[in-house]
């Protein structure tokens, strides 16, 4: 299991847990943010399910813009760069 944080300039802070051994089988967001509507952030952390954790920041943004949902201190980069950082991959 990976762990990171992600403190958005003049914004919030996003926390990521991630499992799995080569792909995502779990992936946990939380932080002190919002998102509308609250019962997207499970579509979120779904969305990634699956993705090889190789995968470029770029796919896995492609994968939560498919997600409806407004984000309010932070943006799905945000959500990205700190997955990324979970699995000690900080490209």
């Amino acid at each position: 299991m990976g762990k990171a944080s992600v403190k958005v300039p003049d914004g919030k802070l996003v926390n990521v847990e991630t499992e799995g051994e080569n792909s995502f089988q779990d992936v946990k967001i939380r932080g002190d943010f919002f998102i509308e509507p609250p019962e997207a952030l499970q579509e979120l952390e779904n969305s990634l399910k699956g993705l090889n954790k190789g995968c470029s920041k770029e796919r896995m943004v492609e994968k939560l813009e498919t997600v409806e949902a407004e984000l309010i201190g932070f943006s799905r980069k945000d959500i990205a760069e700190a997955v990324k950082q979970s699995v000690g991959d900080e490209k």
